[in-house]
This record gives C-alpha cells, structure tokens and sequence, in this order.
C-alpha cells in the first residue's frame, strides 16, 4: 500500500472526512490500520508527521521555483519599505556582492500595480551581472547559522534587488509571514516561480493544510474509488486527492452523482458507513453549486484554484516566473477569467500534494 492509498483510508475512517494528526482518535484509527496491514507504525508516524504543516521539508528533484513561504518560514522578518530602513535582504544583498552599499539597477523596470495585464519585462544586459550573481543567495536561518531557509526560492532575491534599488518607482517588501506571498510591490502581492519555461505547468504550491479542499476531494475520489471497486472495475491507485489531473475531477462527479441518489439515510441504518458518506455528500453541497457532473467537477477545480490564488498573490496581482537569463513573465492573476474558462480542467493537475497550472494557457 502507498503512502496516499493509506491517507485515503485513513480519511475514510476518520469521523471528520480527513486525517488529523492532533486528532487522538485519528491517531487511534491509524495505529489500528498500520495493524492489520502489518506495517511499521513508527516509521509511517514520522513520515506522515514530516509531511505535516512545519514538518521537515519534503524535497522533490526538479522542482526549481516550488518553495512556498508556507512550508517554511523561520524567518520572519518585517520588510521596511521605506527606503531609509536596511532589510535583511540589503543586508544578505552587501555579503553576497561583497560591498558596503547595495549597488541601483541602472534601469527602470515595468510594474502597473494591482490590475493592468500579464506582461513580458527582461533583465538589461547592465544589470544581469548582478541579478545573477545573486540567483541563488539565501537568508541563514537564525536558529541555526549556516542552514538556508527555503522559505526563500532561486531568484527572489535577484527580482527585489531589481525593483526596489531602482528608478523603478517600486518599493518591494520581504512576504514570508505565514501564508504571505514572497514580495510585495507597493503593498500589492507579487508571488515567484523560477522554472526554465514560462509555457510550463507552474506549481502554486502544496495544500496538505487546506482542509476543507483536501476534504472535498476525498470525498469526490473516495466515492469515485468505491464506485469502480463495486463496479468490478478495480482501483486506479494513480488517481486520489493528492495525485490527479483537473480533468479526473468530471469522471469523478459523475459517481458523485450517482450516490446522490441513493438513500443513504435508510442504508446509514444498516450500515453505519453510509452515515459518513452521506455526510460528506451533505458538507460538499454547501460549499459547492452543481446540478451535473460537468458543473461540479468546474465548482471544485475553479474553489481550489481561487483559494489558493486568493491567498497569494490575491485576485488582480501578479505571479512572475523569472529565469536566470533575465527573462520575465508577471501573468495577472484573475478569478474573472477562471470563472469564464470552460476549459480550465485540462490546465490543471496535483502531483504530490502541490497543484499546478499552466498560467499561459489560462492568464495569457
């Protein structure tokens, strides 16, 4: 059995519709399944309490530009944007070029605000020396000297120094408060990615700590898994509410709706499972408006998207994918265009707990 296959039946079981590890009770029923399955508890316990929120980061090869300020923010420093206060970042910005002073980009650099539209803005050749230079450079945890945060990702650093030393008009603040986005830019949410292709599917992050959506998702899939083990189908251990693409969310509804029209209130009587089902159905019809599978599977996939969008970097600003050869994309994040893609699903997709869009596709 994988790893999601036992969080999956975990939730099952577990009276909220999802595993809580500060839960006894949820800690009760995973000891028990570890039991009959004969596997090493201590060893999954660690594990599962790793993946956890302020658990040990989990580091996955080629995922450049995935860091989320979530997942790990030991320092958590107030930004000053006045332009008279040094900041961590000026400070980290004079070790790593080894000056006193941190040196003005000699360029003015394109920022319309909150609003506006996705553009395109590069690096000047008389500043990519510098913006490269500080690529990689990161803040020491102050816990424990000598140790990166990766609450900080590749090319932050290289993005602040840009805006914020400059003509540019922009004063830029450190974000890696919470669920903050990594910069602002005059007070707007600016969140960054640094993949090699501004056409690829970028990551928004991981969302083991959005309840309510991980809720709703086992619900669709858990039952979507049930339907096909009666059905004699089998179970795709590939598709669960950690590993999907958008456009399984529509089969999946369809079993949703299916169930829909069960008496699970008469089954809940002879089977106290059903009680369950039927309670998670319940919950997932207040949070979701559908009357068809098609319009439930658009519901989910467009909430998840905006809650996560809607925290960071907010509806009407921008997330910019930069690369170290200076190119950068600031797409404008809009739930308008979300709300009137019919497409939307085939842009998006999870692996491994963190969901990703293609942002060309969907914010031009």
């Amino acid at each position: 059995m994988t790893l999601d296959e036992l969080l999956l039946e975990w939730s099952y079981r577990s009276d909220k519709g999802y595993p809580d590890m500060g839960s006894p009770s949820d800690i009760q029923i995973l000891h028990e399944i570890l039991s009959e399955l004969d596997l090493p508890t201590d060893e999954i316990l660690s594990k599962l309490e790793a993946d956890e929120p302020g658990g040990d980061d989990i580091e996955t090869p080629g995922t450049d530009g995935m860091e989320d300020s979530d997942i790990e923010s030991d320092n958590e420093e107030d930004a000053a944007i006045d332009s008279g206060q040094t900041t961590e970042y000026d400070e980290l910005i004079k070790k790593t070029l080894g000056v006193d002073q941190v040196p003005k980009s000699k360029n003015k650099y394109k920022y319309p605000g909150s609003g506006g539209a996705t553009y395109m803005e590069q690096v000047k050749p008389e500043d990519l020396e510098i913006w490269q230079k500080l690529w990689a450079a990161k803040p020491e945890k102050k816990t424990e000297k000598g140790v990166e945060t990766a609450g900080v990702g590749k090319g932050e650093l290289s993005l602040y120094w840009l805006y914020n030393h400059s003509n540019s008009g922009v004063k830029v603040a450190e974000g890696r408060d919470g669920d903050d986005p990594d910069l602002f830019f005059n007070g707007n949410g600016v969140e960054v990615k640094a993949y090699s292709s501004h056409n690829a599917k970028l990551s928004i992050g991981r969302y083991g700590a959005d309840k309510e959506n991980l809720r709703l998702l086992g619900t669709i899939f858990g039952i979507a898994t049930l339907a096909r083990v009666f059905g004699g189908e089998g179970n795709d251990k590939t598709i669960n509410p950690t590993n999907f693409k958008g456009t399984d969310l529509e089969s999946a509804f369809e079993s949703v709706a299916s169930f829909s029209n069960v008496d699970l209130e008469q089954l809940s009587e002879v089977y106290p499972i059903f009680k369950q089902i039927k309670d998670n159905l319940d919950f997932l019809e207040t949070k979701l408006e559908f009357t068809n599978a098609k319009e439930g599977a658009l519901a989910m996939g467009r909430k998840f998207l905006k809650d996560k969008l809607g925290r960071k970097p907010g509806d009407g600003n921008h997330l910019v994918n930069i690369k170290k050869d200076g190119s950068m994309k600031f797409f404008l994040i809009s739930f308008d265009k979300l709300d009137s893609d019919e497409t939307i699903l085939t842009k998006m997709g999870s692996s491994q707990s963190a969901m990703g869009l293609n942002f060309t596709k969907t914010f031009g």
